[in-house]
């Protein structure tokens, strides 16, 4: 028995077809020199998983970045696969006024080219504080192959999702309003 069955049970998708897209986005991130792994499904993780290495701009901390197809039932999707791209961005929230985040994740999500901010609670089991990520789903045809056009331009549009959200989260780390995070990266 798979991992998978139980997640794939009144699904459209097989594993063998989502582990043969997420290795064919291991080769389309190959080609533009993104260093990934293709992750099949474990006990831990049940679906096939792509993980790519984004650069972050700080050498010693990329943002790693998941492709997963999301296992959605035949009456929500019967002729589409659809793939969720996520991130998540390093950096403590907890110390940030809760309204000014809400409000900077608000005005984010109405700024990103693609995806959308959302938080990330604590989890102290891992060490990890309140944080953000940016997710996102495309659509493509479940009878076809994933296009290697519209990927990678997703690919890129994420990557400046989360650059877009990682500059104007840090402005808010340090103190900054909304309005002076926004006017910062416009400069």
């Amino acid at each position: 028995m798979s991992y998978t069955d139980e997640l794939l049970q009144d699904t459209p998708l097989t594993e063998q077809m989502m582990l043969q897209d997420v290795e064919t986005m291991g080769l389309y991130c190959e080609d533009m020199q993104i260093p990934c792994k293709v992750v099949p499904a474990t006990a831990q993780a049940p679906l096939p998983t792509l993980v790519a290495m984004l650069d972050s701009g700080e050498a010693d901390r990329p943002w790693v970045l998941t492709h997963s197809f999301m296992p959605l039932d035949r009456e929500t999707a019967e002729f589409t696969k659809y793939l969720q791209f996520y991130c998540e961005l390093s950096g403590d929230l907890g110390e940030v006024e809760p309204s000014i985040l809400l409000r900077g994740i608000s005005r984010l999500n109405q700024a990103l080219p693609f995806g959308a901010v959302l938080l990330v609670e604590p989890r102290p089991e891992l060490g990890l504080p309140l944080m953000a990520a940016v997710r996102a789903v495309q659509g493509f045809p479940l009878d076809q192959p994933l296009d290697q056009g519209t990927f990678t331009e997703d690919l890129f549009l994420l990557e400046t999702s989360c650059q877009i959200a990682d500059f104007v989260l840090g402005a808010l780390r340090t103190g900054k309003t909304v309005d002076e995070a926004f006017a910062q990266l416009t400069q």
